[in-house]
């Protein structure tokens, strides 16, 4: 790979960073803290200079990248980005430096693990990590959409999507194509949940917040508490509607002017099947706030971890067995994805079908195409690759002074991106707990959830291995 096909893209992503962080710094001076502006200004010049020059190096510049190249491109993508938005964290004086990354990490990654809750800082902080948490989300999509389709053309639509055609040998060719549909249809989406809020008598500055918290499904808010003592109903129904949106594949909205047929989709009626289920377990566990445990289900499988009544997740191993599965492909949200657990379930099916009758051939087929073997293969492996993830973090986590039961609910939220389900899991367990030496591991396991584990795999060995 060339340096042009691999620095260009990062410049611009530095150079839209440069941009989050100037409308930061004008909403500073506009909510009156205008001695914080500075701040963000800070970050806007530490990615604009070398963004911009990397952009007007590479201007005129043509170069061909595989779906392998891009990857180890969004890996440097999602090292860089965050500790450049840590600045902001760290020079306000509100965290430590360790901590000021973990928290620029947890919010571009959209896990929405906090180490100080929202009343102990300042509204333009709050927004910061909101809109990081927005842009994190824009960029998840947009690496399923522009990257993520180009590895998996054996799997129907688990990442693919008909937003675009890619070329397997040039990725990068259709990113600017990628950047501008995706972003539309974020934005868009954005817009609706934040005219609802905003509507149902919430501020400016908190539909914001929560509209870009709600899309990117992390899970922020503007006050501590449950959401329903908070805002309201009304208000939270929309924030519930945002964590749905941000739940189901992109493509299923740029689709659906064309094709109404795709609101058949399984991924759809997978997701309602886990908010069911796990609504019934919630109603099991603490009878009497029927409408705060569904409220709540949503939440969960849409791995935002918002709360609606606030305490402790009753059912944890099923919260927890839902959270590692997530929502759809080409999402906002971790875990392994509804799709694969559906394929897998398929295949399951296809086997105790053979084992009947061993002289039977039950081919395994996915929203209309016969799925091969190889893909299959490939689902396993993730899966198990998943879990390999969460077993080893969580030896690590054990050995720098952490219990077991708080260091697999802290991997298991990090890998699948959900950071409010360690503090809604038990009433002493809280990130604000964890020492420092473990939190480089979590902001490792917060990247992987968002690069799916075995492609950041291979996006390592594009970046360092080979050659």
């Amino acid at each position: 790979m060339t340096p042009v096909a691999f620095l260009r893209p990062l410049g611009a992503l530095w150079v839209l960073l440069a941009g989050v962080a100037l409308i930061a710094a004008f909403v500073a001076a506009a909510i009156g803290e205008p001695h914080l502006a500075p701040l963000f200004g800070t970050t806007a010049l530490v990615a604009f200079i070398p963004g911009i020059f990397i952009l007007s190096a590479t201007r005129g510049l043509r170069s061909k990248a595989s779906a392998l190249d891009a990857l180890g491109l969004a890996l440097l993508s999602w090292i860089t980005a965050p500790a450049m938005a840590a600045l902001p964290f760290w020079l306000t004086g509100y965290f430590a430096p360790i901590d000021a990354v973990f928290e620029a990490y947890s919010a571009v990654t959209t896990t929405g693990a906090t180490l100080l809750p929202a009343d102990d800082l300042p509204r333009s902080l709050i927004f910061w990590r909101a809109i990081l948490a927005w842009l994190g989300g824009y960029a998840t999509l947009l690496l399923a959409i522009g990257i993520f389709a180009a590895l998996d053309r054996d799997v129907p639509a688990i990442r693919k999507s008909a937003l675009l055609t890619l070329q397997s040998d040039d990725v990068f060719s259709h990113l600017p194509l990628a950047a501008k549909r995706v972003g539309i249809i974020y934005a868009t989406l954005t817009s609706l949940i934040w005219l609802g809020l905003l509507f149902a008598g919430n501020g400016l500055f908190a539909s914001t917040v929560l509209s870009m918290s709600a899309i990117s499904t992390s899970g922020y808010t503007v006050a501590d508490g449950g959401l329903l003592a908070t805002i309201g109903p009304i208000s939270t129904l929309w924030i519930v509607v945002g964590c749905l949106i941000g739940s189901l594949n992109i493509a299923l909205f740029w689709d659906v002017l064309r094709d109404r047929t795709v609101l058949r989709d399984p991924d759809i009626a997978g997701i309602g099947a886990l908010i069911i289920g796990l609504a019934a377990f919630f109603v099991l566990g603490r009878p009497g706030t029927p409408f705060s445990d569904v409220i709540d289900a949503a939440f969960i499988v849409s791995t935002s971890g918002f709360s609606a009544g606030g305490g402790v997740i009753p059912a944890l191993a099923a919260t927890i067995f839902v959270v590692l599965i997530g929502g759809s492909a080409a999402s906002t949200t971790g875990g392994i994805k509804v799709s694969r657990i559906l394929l897998l379930w398929k295949r399951m099916g296809a086997e105790l079908a053979v084992l009947s009758d061993p002289r039977s051939v039950v081919p395994v087929s996915f929203r209309g195409r016969r799925v091969r073997e190889t893909a299959l293969v490939g689902v396993w492996s993730y899966v198990l690759a998943f879990v390999a993830a969460i077993g080893f973090g969580t030896m690590a986590l054990t050995a720098t002074g952490l219990d077991f039961e708080t260091a697999f609910l802290a991997m298991a939220a990090s890998l699948a991106n959900i950071g409010p389900l360690l503090d809604q899991s038990a009433p002493l367990a809280s990130w604000t707990q964890l020492p420092d030496q473990s939190k480089p591991i979590l902001i490792s396991a917060m990247i992987l959830g968002r690069l799916e584990v075995l492609a950041a795999v291979a996006a390592v060995w594009a970046l360092f291995i080979r050659k």
